[in-house]
């Protein structure tokens, strides 16, 4: 360069300059670097409300659609629900009026039939008590079920009776129950054997009443074999549920239309709404976005210049005034120090100046201190 040698007053006041010029770029570069993550961070932040928004205002329209719809099929199940009810209602109606209609001549015989066993025990002078079931049961019976029941009667009367009074006995003895057992065969057996006798006496009304009883029977059992036979009959032809079966398939074809309404509005809003919708927020936000867009870009190319200037700066302060001053004294406090001491005489030169600074020589003895 030269000038350090011909005018280093010059030289110093040029690398202070320079020193001080690059200063300020460091500082305005420090500066932009923070505006630049302000203003990125700002931007995020912004596009995040703004995605969010989306998010949510679809979120929100889509659960809206969904259950006015919903609303709409929960309403009408609920009526399919209460047609297919009143249906099974009628049908059990119909199915109660059939099974009285097809039956009711066999009840109407079994009536009949009991007027003919007390009539024919009325008749006989026979006691009204062999006209029950109860005395058929045990001293005439016929059939599976009347000798189950006599045979229960028999074992409660017979086993189960003595043995309980014989354990309410204190004292258990054999004897105990003997005596308990002898009673016991004396009284029911004597009862048993009384009334068999008797009934002996009534003979005819007796057999008579015992084939009342046997007719009575099959009408009971041919009337629970139709009752199931008709339960189990699939058709229900004969019990007018068409009208029924008309406001069903509407309402199910009314459910039908609603699910195909909903699937087509789901549809049209996946393809057309949400991006409409998108659409508008993302209009609304623009011009915000864009202006921290162009702020966030701004900040990028003002930071990149001033990082480029602030490496040339450094460069240039490293090649022109370094290699002279040494990197110690590249401040302005280190150059006014300079300058004073070439300024009273003490330095002939820069590099002397700077020597004198890097390597002060101690004072004289004697000598006044500065």
């Amino acid at each position: 360069m030269g000038m350090e040698i011909e005018n280093p007053q010059a030289f110093l006041d040029e690398a202070k300059a320079a020193i001080a010029e690059y200063q300020d770029v460091r500082t305005q570069l420090s500066q932009m670097r923070d505006t630049e993550k302000q203003t990125s961070a700002l931007l995020d932040k912004t596009r995040k409300e703004v995605q969010d928004k989306i998010d949510k205002t679809l979120k929100q329209r889509s659960e809206d659609l969904t259950a006015t719809y919903d609303r709409q099929i929960s309403q009408v199940e609920a009526r399919l629900k209460k047609s297919q009810a009143d249906r099974e209602k009628a049908r059990q109606e119909g199915v109660k009026g059939r099974i009285k209609s097809e039956t009711e001549p066999l009840e109407i015989e079994n009536k009949e039939l009991k007027r003919q066993i007390t009539a024919v025990m009325k008749k006989d002078n026979a006691p009204m008590f062999y006209s029950t079931s109860f005395f058929y049961t045990l001293f005439h019976p016929s059939g599976l079920g009347e000798l189950l029941c006599f045979l229960s009667v028999f074992i409660v009367i017979f086993a189960l009776l003595p043995f309980g009074i014989y354990f309410l006995i204190p004292n258990h003895q054999i004897l105990y129950l003997v005596a308990i057992y002898v009673a016991d065969i004396l009284i029911f057996g004597g009862i048993y054997v009384a009334v068999m006798n008797i009934s002996g006496r009534h003979a005819g009304a007796v057999q008579q009443g015992r084939d009342i009883k046997n007719r009575i029977k099959l009408n009971r059992k041919n009337i629970k074999k139709k009752i199931k036979l008709i339960q189990k009959d699939s058709s229900e032809a004969g019990y007018n549920l068409e009208s029924f079966d008309d406001e069903i398939a509407k309402i199910q074809q009314e459910r039908s239309d609603i699910i195909s309404q909903k699937q087509s509005a789901q549809n049209t809003f996946d393809t057309v709404t949400r991006n409409i919708i998108i659409d508008e927020i993302e209009t609304a936000a623009k011009p915000k976005v864009d202006e921290l867009s162009l702020a966030f870009t701004n900040a990028v190319n003002r930071r990149s210049e001033l990082e480029t200037k602030e490496k040339e700066q450094a460069l240039n302060l490293s090649r022109n005034y370094e290699q002279y001053l040494g990197k110690a004294h590249m401040s302005a406090e280190a150059i006014d120090k300079i300058k004073a001491l070439m300024e009273s005489g003490e330095a002939s030169s820069i590099i002397d100046a700077v020597t004198k600074l890097d390597h002060p020589e101690p004072a004289a003895a004697g000598a006044p201190a500065r």
